[in-house]
């Protein structure tokens, strides 16, 4: 186990990071608490089931350069947020069984922690003397997925797994991705989970286009979709893969990609945020705004069958897509929802977030869903 630097203390930049930018002081409804989490005791876990744990990520800027990050982490049903300022790279994954994975890089080395919710307190589970662009938990909790560059060059490093419990070394599970003049730097790089928590999509975008390699870590497979005009994921469910046109912003084609054989079909020409769900027969849909407006949904098999169309919020909540977009995430069941504000957890409290249950409609106030 490793000593995180933000636990028990705040770290050196705090200070002056509070003087870059002001961040809204409350998060759902109730005042943020500048937070230094207690170290959990025993060894890092997470739950088994979604509680309802919650975060969001803003920006400290100056001069318009990312100089730091605050996160704020909660868990529906209960008042107020607890808020922890990271350095300029750092990220957050999950939640997963009530846990939050956390990044931070302080320019020497890249910490990874796991936030307890629930218990407020916090695990140190790994660093490395490479720069963690982004990691994920494994959906059964037992393993970390982690994506490097090298600290100096800032030469792609590929994909590396440890386990959760620090029992191993880290391992390269995936190589470097290789160049492709069609796409261009790499500025992004993102980790999401199939619908059915089988296989890791690893997403390398340059400015506006993005590849994607699928892995099995069960088998080791590998498959690479790499169309210049796809842009970032929607999600992966069984042998499709959804994903948003090569655009610069909203509304924009929403594609699925047929991973047997590299088809693609259109499943809207003109989409807003899109998610993946769950239909009143278990079965993978997707649900996206129609146009920009987000006034109207509609539901989508991920081939292009079963298309219906869907009210939107009546108080004009939007569609809350994945944190690549919305700046955070929230743990759900399966089968629902989130609308909130822009699209993002709100930090006024003027409106609250609300879930749907996509099977029968019915819709209550994301404060209620852990209680």
């Amino acid at each position: 186990m490793v000593e995180s630097r933000w636990f028990r203390r705040a770290g050196p930049a705090v200070a002056a990071l509070a003087a870059v930018a002001v961040i809204a002081s409350s998060t759902l409804g109730a005042p943020a608490r500048t937070w230094v989490p207690d170290a959990c005791s025993g060894a890092p876990r997470v739950g088994s089931s979604a509680t309802g744990a919650w975060y969001r990520l803003d920006p400290f800027l100056d001069a318009g350069a990312r100089v730091g990050q605050r996160l704020a982490v909660g868990r529906a049903g209960e008042r107020g947020a607890r808020q922890l300022d990271l350095d300029a790279e750092s990220f957050a994954a999950g939640p997963v069984g009530g846990t939050i994975l956390v990044g931070t890089d302080d320019g020497h080395r890249s910490r990874l922690s796991l936030v307890d919710v629930a218990r407020a307190c916090a695990w140190a589970v790994a660093e490395s003397l490479d720069v963690i662009r982004t990691a994920t938990l494994a959906p059964d909790g037992a393993k970390l997925f982690e994506y490097r560059v090298d600290r100096q060059t800032r030469a792609d490093l590929g994909l590396w797994q440890r386990p959760l419990d620090g029992s191993t070394p880290p391992s390269r599970v995936l190589p470097p991705m290789v160049a492709d003049a069609r796409f261009g730097p790499t500025w992004l790089t993102d980790l999401i989970w199939s619908d059915d928590g089988q296989a890791l999509a690893v997403q390398s975008c340059g400015e506006v286009a993005c590849r994607v390699r699928v892995l099995d870590p069960s088998m080791g497979d590998v498959q690479l979709v790499a169309d210049p005009d796809l842009g970032d994921l929607v999600g992966i469910a069984g042998d499709r893969l959804v994903a948003h046109g090569a655009c610069r912003g909203l509304p924009c084609p929403l594609v699925s990609v047929d991973l047997r054989d590299g088809s693609t079909t259109v499943l809207d020409h003109a989409a807003g945020q899109a998610v993946l769900s769950r239909d009143d027969d278990g079965r993978p849909v997707v649900i996206h705004e129609v146009g920009a407006a987000g006034r109207t949904l509609r539901i989508v098999g991920p081939d292009g069958q079963r298309a219906e169309a869907l009210d939107g919020d009546p108080d004009g909540r939007r569609l809350v897509a994945g944190p690549a977009r919305s700046g955070g995430a929230a743990e759900t069941a399966a089968g629902w929802i989130l609308f909130a504000p822009d699209g993002r957890l709100p930090v006024d409290g003027a409106v609250r977030p609300v879930l749907r249950h996509v099977p029968d409609g019915r819709t209550v106030p994301f404060d209620e869903v852990s209680r």
